[in-house]
């Protein structure tokens, strides 16, 4: 055996003689140290030098050579060293590496965490001075004290415990051997030239210790925060596991205040999704939440829990590798002294009260926008017993809402707040099939992602029209004597500024739409227009026509709602040409009633601005043609009516959400 394991053990058994007999010693040291403000590294240093009998490390990462090097100026000088370690910390943080290789070649004996699990331990213990450290804090270059700036500027938030409480440290005592001599989750690294034999001999453990994962972390914190009746204050650097948070959301309900700081940089740390998730939940339930907002980072853990006087600290986070398969150790204590230590510390934080901005008010963010997969925009003959919508959610959206309809302007909601999570990698789609859909229809579709805090990011509008041919809606009332109603399927498109598209809602399920591109208010009409529509129909001479029209605006705006209305052969009641084809004069439509009345849907509106406007008079009895031409773009046209009778003073339907439809008594 290794001379120094030897002397290990027996120095270690005068020790614990001279110590493990008393039920309760005088305590020397409960000490807590905040790095904010503190150099908590010189005290850890010190606690190494000082060490004649043994020194014990376990550790997720040590990254600072000071560490290292001190741990092997106490191996060269006989002392003892035994350190267990987890190499998977070397991907993300190099200089772990580094430092395993310094201790390797200096000889001290290292096992590994051979788990898939991590070796998650902060903790060193000191044999020969009965004193254990531990806390979240690992052993990297900023975690132990603010460097050189100002106290409170950069430093990362930690809670360093420094203990010669005998229960406390032979627990570690004991866990440690455990650990060490483990064959099944820890294999040997370097440096093993004896057999695994525990040091210390075996403790009871103090009941306030956990040590996840062979005790449950999650259940034992939980239970406390259900027995909270007073206050709960928490500083949380990751929190994925919503056992944790449902129970202070529960809390909470039962009106419980909970104040939380956390982490900004896990809110939106794309292989943490579930943090911002359980933060944004936490946030909708009242929980009062601040951010960290000075430099570094706030990697604390722990709880205080006013009623019971508890504090609850250590290297756990709220996640579930911590609580069910991490080595983890975790402090329940309700030493008064160590309690209000934390309530002061939190009290400084929350408040800023060291005349530096530490925290700020957390403000949720949004989600991704959706980006649509399928059907593709504007796809044509898509199969009706198929359409599935199909989006990529990014990161942060959890809940949607789906619209469907066929006006754009008017969408049905088809799908509510539907909690589906997020995409998790470039292929994890989010799907809502669309069902009884009509043949030969244009469809319009948009998704609204929505994270649990209900911050949302609307998603482009997009079409797709089904294969076949779709019924023309029935009329849905009678037109008067003589009444021309001419539906827009029938018009002739001249020029590339219209096109007749397919709308369930649109009499003969066409509407003629005049693209909206954002093109400058046509003030006067054109004798030679480049884009223009054409009907043709058949007329009285001598008697007056109301001319109708139902349209609607695209984004039921009232830059999108009007056209230039010229004739083949029209008179005014005089008897005078009036809006005739190739000249400049024209009808006016207007579809808004008034300034600021506003659109929505479809409307029906004659050629007059907020009256009726003059009426239209033919030379001829038989054939006439009437033009519409752009005066701005963004209208949509699916009837047009020239009434004698019925509706010559009266309208044919509302100005808004029109769903009148006539039978059209002139073309096919």
């Amino acid at each position: 055996m290794d001379t120094r394991i030897v002397r290990l053990v027996v120095a270690t058994a005068v020790v614990i003689g001279t110590f493990g007999s008393q039920a309760k010693p005088a305590q020397a040291l409960d000490r807590m140290c905040d790095p904010a403000n503190e150099n908590c590294r010189t005290i850890l240093l010190n606690y190494i030098r000082a060490e004649l009998v043994g020194i014990d490390v376990g550790f997720w990462f040590m990254e600072d050579a000071r560490y290292s090097n001190e741990l092997i100026k106490k191996w060269n000088a006989g002392v003892p060293v035994r350190v267990l370690v987890d190499t998977r910390a070397n991907a993300s943080t190099p200089a772990n590496a580094t430092r395993l290789a310094e201790m390797d070649a200096a000889g001290i004996p290292m096992r590994h965490r051979a788990a898939k699990s991590l070796m998650h331990w902060k903790a060193m213990l000191f044999a020969g001075q009965n004193v254990v450290e531990f806390s979240g804090a690992n052993y990297s270059s900023d975690a132990w004290n603010y460097g050189t700036t100002a106290p409170y500027v950069n430093y990362t938030d930690e809670a360093i415990y420094f203990t010669d409480d005998l229960a406390v440290v032979n627990s570690f005592r004991t866990k440690f051997d455990e650990l060490w001599t483990n064959t099944s989750s820890f294999a040997n690294y370097a440096n093993i030239n004896t057999p695994l034999l525990r040091v210390y001999g075996w403790f009871p453990k103090a009941p306030e210790m956990n040590f996840a994962p062979a005790e449950g972390y999650a259940s034992r914190a939980i239970n406390r925060y259900d027995a909270e009746r007073q206050k709960i204050d928490v500083i949380m650097y990751r929190i994925t596991d919503r056992r944790h948070s449902d129970a202070i959301i529960a809390a909470r309900g039962r009106g419980i205040p909970v104040r939380l700081i956390t982490e900004p940089e896990q809110y939106r740390d794309v292989k943490r999704v579930w943090h911002s998730w359980n933060i944004d939940r936490l946030y909708m339930a009242g929980v009062e939440i601040k951010n960290r907002a000075h430099a570094g980072l706030n990697h604390q853990k722990s709880v205080i829990l006013y009623g019971q006087g508890m504090t609850i600290f250590g290297s756990s986070n709220w996640t579930s590798p911590s609580d069910r398969s991490q080595e983890e150790h975790n402090y329940f204590t309700v030493k008064p002294t160590i309690f209000q230590w934390y309530v002061d510390q939190f009290e400084r934080k929350w408040n800023n009260s060291a005349g530096v901005i530490e925290n700020t008010d957390f403000a949720p963010l949004p989600p991704d926008k959706p980006a649509y997969n399928s059907p593709a925009n504007a796809a044509l003959g898509v199969k009706t017993s198929s359409v599935v919508l199909k989006w990529h959610a990014g990161f942060w959206a959890h809940k949607y809402d789906v619209y469907l309809g066929t006006d754009p302007n008017n969408l049905q909601q088809v799908l509510i707040d539907q909690d589906m999570g997020p995409s998790l990698d470039p292929l994890d789609y989010k799907k809502f099939t669309a069902t009884n859909l009509s043949l030969g229809t244009t469809y319009y579709w948009r998704v609204v992602s929505r994270t649990m805090a209900n911050l949302t990011k609307t998603g482009d509008l997009w079409s797709f029209t089904t294969e076949g041919t779709a019924p023309p809606p029935a009329s849905t009332t009678t037109s008067g004597p003589g009444d021309i109603v001419i539906h827009a399927r029938n018009g002739v498109v001249n020029g590339s500024a219209w096109s007749i598209v397919s709308d369930a809602s649109a009499a003969g399920s066409k509407r003629l739409w005049n693209k909206n591109v954002g093109a400058a208010k046509v003030l006067t009409a054109l004798s030679a227009p480049a884009s223009y529509v054409e009907f043709t129909f058949d007329a009285v001479a001598g008697q007056p026509y109301r001319l109708w029209m139902r349209g609607k605006g695209d984004d039921n705006s009232y830059l999108n709602d009007s056209v230039f209305v010229q004739f083949s052969d029209a008179l005014t009641s005089s008897g005078a040409t009036m809006s005739q084809i190739g000249t400049t004069s024209a009808s006016e439509y207007n579809l808004e009633d008034c300034g600021g009345c506003g659109l929505s849907g479809w409307g029906w509106q004659d050629n007059g601005w907020s009256r009726l406007g003059p009426t239209v008079y033919f030379a001829t009895t038989g054939p006439q043609t009437l033009r519409i031409q752009s005066r701005e773009d963004g209208l949509s046209i699916d009837q047009i009516l020239l009434s004698p009778s019925l509706f010559l003073n009266a309208s044919p339907g509302l100005l808004k959400n029109d769903t009148t439809v006539f039978a059209a008594t002139q073309g096919p």
